[in-house]
């Protein structure tokens, strides 16, 4: 891993963000996940702008977009408004590792000596009289143009390009097709593996080779113009090396491949052993990826030997196969995030093996409904709505089917997610069985429960279900049955019976009373 590594973001009144610590880290993988607008992508966010280290980048962005609009509110707000209540913008990242003692000191948010390089915006000193005579007006603008824009390091001492300590590479897999980050990749690889002296030689022989062009091959043409007038090719810093610059891929130029081809080579490149870069930032690296590429990706990024890594991701396989308890689960903005790095190491190897799950579903989700097959799934959302009178999706609550022998693997994470979960499972004719015994141990959490028929003699979903709604299935199923009685077939045929269940009208369908006790629970 990077001897170097980042161990803890601090963000204060950015963006969503008024004071967020994610401490921590690994030098590593690290996994963020989370719903839409929870904060992932905030936080690569906030390492790009600091370790990209260029006032321009953030002047790009604009800091209207950046300060945190709540902050920017609050103080408007205000009846007196005062120049030292202007909302300040800092991030902090704090580096393990670091020995050079110029990046330590107490200019942090948290005043304490560590080691670290940070961003600050800042309401301006130098325009002090400038700006009070624009907030104290009654219905005034936001002054954001009258902030600085300032990294330092923890010292004090001002952080320049040269002076960053980490070389980092930012993939938005969301915005591939984008020229602008097709180029911003490209000069991002080129300055992450070459040294300055190199860059400066590579940029003089360029602009060298094209006054030779020039001078060469516009002779005669520019025989033929007026006087004074000529042919030349441009040199100036907007029409350098950098931006002429691409990469290839078996001849041909990465933009030309294909998005899915365009993400796995990107990403693939940052995360070489022969890569120098220390920090990659990945936003949904699952965006365009077929299942094999994603595959090959994965155990790439598990492999990782040099580099800490920041994923932002929506993908359950992501998140499962490179180990869960490397996961940092974000909530609302005003919440701590959550680390899962205490779930049993035999569950998050459970989850890395196992098929394809709905981890991630379940991980997000306030409430959860998990059951062991595809009937009990099928079957779930007609009960609720006949025990409710409303769809399950109006009541927030998602259904899971794990697998009965998985039960225990999801609850490990419930434990420390704390969501609200309901079990429902089969007795299997014995309710008071050793099985069913384990799962009850976790309902001492109070956000879980189990429930099962406490009746030994209705074993399973399906002989519920028919007992209780014997007329219905008896019409249904009963027609055509020689050999078997509707019960039976129920039984040897559960996802055909729950699937000619779902098509009636949930009004006539009779929930069995520990449907409706996990329901009304859930829902509480």
């Amino acid at each position: 891993m990077s001897e170097i590594y980042i161990s803890k973001v601090h963000c204060q009144n950015f963006r969503a963000f008024r004071d967020r610590q994610i401490d921590g880290l690994t030098s590593g993988v690290n996994i963020l996940v989370g719903d839409n607008d929870t904060g992932k992508s905030t936080i690569l966010l906030a390492l790009d702008l600091v370790l990209r280290t260029s006032i321009t980048n953030v002047q790009n962005y604009g800091l209207e977009s950046l300060l945190s609009r709540d902050a920017v509110a609050e103080f408007l707000q205000k009846d007196d408004r005062a120049f030292d209540d202007l909302p300040v913008m800092e991030i902090d990242l704090y580096l393990e590792g670091l020995k050079h003692h110029e990046y330590e000191g107490p200019h942090n948010l948290l005043r304490k000596e560590s080691f670290g390089v940070c961003l600050v915006c800042r309401p301006r000193d130098d325009l002090h009289d400038e700006i009070v005579e624009i907030i104290k007006q009654k219905e005034c603008a936001f002054p954001f143009e009258y902030y600085s824009i300032e990294f330092k390091m923890f010292s004090g001492a001002p952080l320049t390009h040269f002076k960053r300590p980490l070389q980092h590479l930012n993939i938005d897999n969301t915005k591939i097709s984008n020229d602008y980050a097709s180029r911003a990749y490209v000069r991002d690889v080129y300055r992450a593996n070459t040294e300055e002296t190199e860059k400066s030689l590579h940029q003089i022989k360029y602009r060298q080779a094209k006054l030779d062009f020039a001078s060469s091959q516009f002779e005669m043409l520019n025989k033929k113009l007026d006087p004074g007038t000529t042919f030349a090719v441009k040199s100036n810093s907007r029409e350098n090396l950098e931006s002429d610059l691409t990469i290839k891929f078996r001849d041909i130029d990465i933009e030309n491949l294909g998005m899915g081809m365009q993400c796995f080579i990107r990403t693939s490149f940052a995360l070489s052993r022969k890569s120098s870069i220390d920090v990659v930032l990945l936003e949904e690296p699952e965006n365009h990826l077929s299942q094999v590429n994603m595959k090959k990706l994965i155990d790439q990024i598990a492999g990782v030997s040099k580099s800490q890594v920041f994923i932002a991701t929506h993908s359950s396989y992501i998140c499962s196969r490179l180990d869960l308890r490397k996961a940092i689960l974000f909530g609302s903005p005003k919440e701590k995030p959550l680390r899962l790095k205490d779930i049993p190491e035999e569950t998050a190897e459970f989850f890395m093996k196992a098929p394809h799950n709905s981890l991630l579903d379940f991980i997000q989700a306030p409430r959860v409904i998990l059951v062991e097959g595809d009937a009990e799934y099928m079957l779930i959302a007609p009960l609720y709505q006949a025990t409710t009178g409303a769809e399950i999706e109006a009541g927030d609550v998602i259904v899971i089917s794990v697998g009965g022998i998985s039960f225990p693997r999801y609850l490990d994470v419930a434990k420390l997610l704390k969501n609200r979960v309901a079990v429902i499972t089969d007795n299997d004719g014995d309710p008071e069985s050793p099985r069913l015994e384990r799962y009850r141990g976790y309902a001492t959490e109070g956000n879980i429960a189990i429930f099962c028929d406490p009746d030994a003699a209705r074993t399973t979903l399906e002989v519920c279900v028919y007992q209780d709604n014997k007329a219905l299935c008896d019409t249904i199923f009963g027609s055509s049955r020689r050999k078997q009685t509707v019960e039976q077939y129920m039984l040897s045929n559960k996802s055909d019976a729950a699937f000619q269940l779902t098509k009636q009208t949930s009004s006539i369908l009779v929930s069995p009373s520990y449907i409706k006790d996990a329901i009304t629970w859930i829902r509480s």
